[in-house]
């Protein structure tokens, strides 16, 4: 591995700009794509055209699918960055290294999806 030389500091000073643009706490991208999916659902609530109706249907799911991995990628982008600099800042190279990989990575989040209430 070649050697790393973080400014921590600096890597955090990102992370919490990057974190208030995806929203992970409300606003940001979060906001907008939850915005745009209850005016998608108003739509499609007030066409009184089955075509319309249909089309709506289908852009919207298309919709949720694409924000939803875009949202839990730029997730795991931060999650994983945030891992490594602080393994890295522990002396941890390796567990860095494994971070680093996985940023990016939607299955590293280790999300539960199925169960309600979580």
């Amino acid at each position: 591995m070649s050697t790393w030389n973080i400014d921590v500091y600096g890597v955090n000073g990102v992370l919490n700009v990057y974190d208030g643009q995806l929203g992970t706490e409300g606003g940001g991208l979060s906001e907008e794509i939850d915005s745009t999916s209850r005016g998608l659902d108003m739509a499609l609530e007030n066409a009184k055209s089955p075509p319309v109706e249909t089309a709506l249907a289908g852009f919207l799911e298309n919709y949720a699918e694409r924000t939803e991995s875009m949202f839990l990628k730029g997730l795991s982008c931060l999650k994983g960055a945030a891992d490594a600099t602080v393994a890295y800042q522990r002396g941890d190279h390796e567990m860095a290294l494994t971070a680093q990989e996985d940023a990016g990575n939607i299955d590293a989040l280790d999300l539960d999806m199925g169960g309600e209430g979580s």
